[in-house]
């Protein structure tokens, strides 16, 4: 659609309509029935495409058109032109990483790495620090892969920013070989939010490596979500009482299983009964038979 230009009674100035001058007598621009007709027919295929009735009494449906859901085409599946994006094309396409990029060495990663992947494939210790959050969405992320041997660490460029754990905790972030850590961007901070890394800091992983210690250890079939191994060392007793033993925490549910072997070369026999959830007894007897005060490396598993 353009103006009449080609029209010489058009009256037009530099292209343009012009009103009438009554001072200089200059007259003004007359509108042909062509053009009129084709501009209120340009705007009429609009509104009838959105499957709307053309109507004289009503002055919105041009807007209306536009802001409806029966005007725009939508692009097949993956289509990566310029055209408008309707919400089905969105919804059909699915979320997906806005690119993959793979760094042999410690890089600073930037804004065309929010959105995305940035795979490490390293034979030695490299950095990886994240872009400043200034300018970048809330809610922004970063997902990234540790495909070498070598540790990649994690770290902020911006000194203004902070790094820190699913759990909250501060500090750099180191991701072993075939790791992932997917980091989250809120106000002036970075925040790890998903991959294998994150199940450092989750509570169904974590572990005390005392001398009498625990570990956690993820399990979908348990009632907690995770199977409790614990260990310790303790002295069986001289007698046929032998020696009530406290596990370092106690099982949630159930004791399921414990062994224990000499502490030494003496070839020492032991015993169990289990007492309760937070305790068990333990008992020694020497080769003979006859009841000794062993020590025992002991070792439990339950949930």
């Amino acid at each position: 659609m353009d103006y009449p230009k080609s029209v010489p009674s058009a009256g037009l100035v530099g292209g343009r309509f012009v009103d009438e001058n009554p001072l200089t007598g200059t007259p003004g621009s007359l509108i042909p029935a062509s053009w009129g007709n084709g501009v209120t027919q340009e705007i009429i295929n609009v509104i009838e495409a959105a499957g709307i009735t053309p109507s004289e009494e009503t002055y919105n449906q041009l807007l209306s058109a536009l802001r409806g859901g029966g005007l725009f085409l939508t692009a097949p599946q993956f289509d990566n032109d310029k055209s408008v994006a309707t919400t089905e094309f969105v919804v059909r396409n699915g979320v997906q990483y806005c690119g993959f990029d793979v760094y042999a060495g410690s890089t600073t990663l930037t804004l065309k790495d929010v959105g995305g992947v940035a795979s490490f494939a390293s034979e030695t210790p490299v950095t990886a620090k994240l872009p400043a959050t200034a300018g970048i969405l809330q809610g922004a992320t970063v997902l990234i892969v540790n495909a070498g041997n070598g540790v990649v660490t994690v770290s902020t460029s911006s000194a203004a920013d902070r790094l820190s754990g699913s759990n909250g905790a501060e500090g750099v972030i180191s991701i072993g070989l075939g790791e992932t850590a997917a980091f989250i961007k809120l106000s002036n901070q970075w925040r790890l939010i998903g991959g294998t890394a994150a199940l450092k800091y989750s509570a169904m992983s974590s572990s005390s490596l005392q001398p009498n210690g625990w570990k956690r250890i993820p399990d979908t079939t348990s009632p907690t979500g995770y199977v409790i191994e614990q260990w310790g060392v303790s002295s069986s007793g001289a007698d046929a009482n032998g020696v009530l033993v406290t596990f370092p925490m106690s099982f949630p549910n159930a004791v399921r299983n414990i062994t224990v072997t000499d502490g030494g070369p003496t070839c020492a026999a032991f015993g169990v009964s289990i007492a309760s959830l937070s305790q068990f007894r333990l008992y020694g007897r020497d080769y003979n038979g006859a009841y000794s005060n062993w020590t025992g490396l002991w070792r439990a598993i339950g949930y």
